[in-house]
């Protein structure tokens, strides 16, 4: 049972913000360096175009279990936790955001507890007050989640875990957000907010 909590420092404080400016494009065989949002100039039969890279302020991510949007200055982390076990991570430089686990042999339902439990400890040991504030989430395609939510706070620190999960007969999606530090969160609420909006389990 220990496997399905590896959400470790590890995979949760990187900074993963999608930082790359350069890119290749081909037109017509020929390869050019060009930066993100900066305009540049080439020829095309024989006409001198002027050319400009974007990138869309929203991504799309989906499989056959869900599907979710979450901005595009971020980028998806996506590893084999154990066979059966795939995991997405979504996460700010300031350590908020969301972790989604996807199970392909067992209903991860009954994991909700044990996995909040998992990721609070440290900090109840240590002396964070916990105050749990579960509620009932709907989301747009009229899925219906229970959502455990634990609030912990130590003298001006306040951290938030959410834990919900939607199960099959043997399979299913666990999903976890995270604001790690009231004081600089708004990335990691941008990511959270665009999640539970646009997100769609798939029935």
């Amino acid at each position: 049972m220990k496997n399905y909590f590896l959400v470790t420092l590890a995979l949760v404080l990187p900074t993963l913000l999608f930082c790359q400016e350069d890119y290749t494009i081909t037109i017509n065989g020929k390869k050019m360096d060009v930066a993100l949002d900066k305009e540049f100039t080439t020829t095309i039969n024989g006409k001198s175009t002027v050319l400009k890279v974007n990138i869309k302020d929203t991504l799309s991510y989906s499989d056959a279990f869900f599907n979710f949007k979450y901005p595009s200055d971020f980028k998806i982390s996506k590893i084999q936790v154990e066979q059966g076990i795939e995991q997405l991570t979504i996460m700010s430089a300031e350590g908020s955001g969301i972790i989604i686990q996807r199970y392909n042999t067992i209903n991860p339902k009954f994991l909700n507890e044990m996995m909040m439990n998992e990721v609070t400890k440290e900090s109840v040991n240590y002396g964070y007050d916990l105050v749990r504030k579960d509620y009932d989430r709907k989301l747009k395609n009229g899925v219906n989640l229970q959502v455990a939510k634990a609030v912990l706070t130590y003298e001006e620190d306040v951290n938030t875990y959410e834990i919900a999960s939607h199960g099959f007969k043997d399979s299913g999606v666990l999903i976890m957000t995270m604001t790690m530090n009231e004081e600089s969160k708004e990335q990691g609420e941008k990511i959270i907010k665009m999640l539970w909006d646009t997100l769609e389990i798939k029935i």
